[in-house]
């Protein structure tokens, strides 16, 4: 994994997999402290990804 410090802060890339559809992401804030990840939804929605119930 590549990581590069922008404006004092870790990003990296990203492919993101879904029924076999791939979505590339550049830039991608790596935050260390999180226990969970968020991506926004309408940036995956080019591959399928739904909002459901309770997201």
């Amino acid at each position: 994994m590549n990581i590069e410090v922008k404006y004092g802060l870790p990003f990296v890339e990203v492919t993101i997999c879904y029924r076999g559809e791939k979505l590339y992401l550049k830039h991608v804030l790596l935050d260390t402290g999180s226990a969970g990840t968020i991506f926004s939804a309408d940036v995956v929605d080019a591959i399928g990804v739904k909002i459901e119930t309770g997201d």
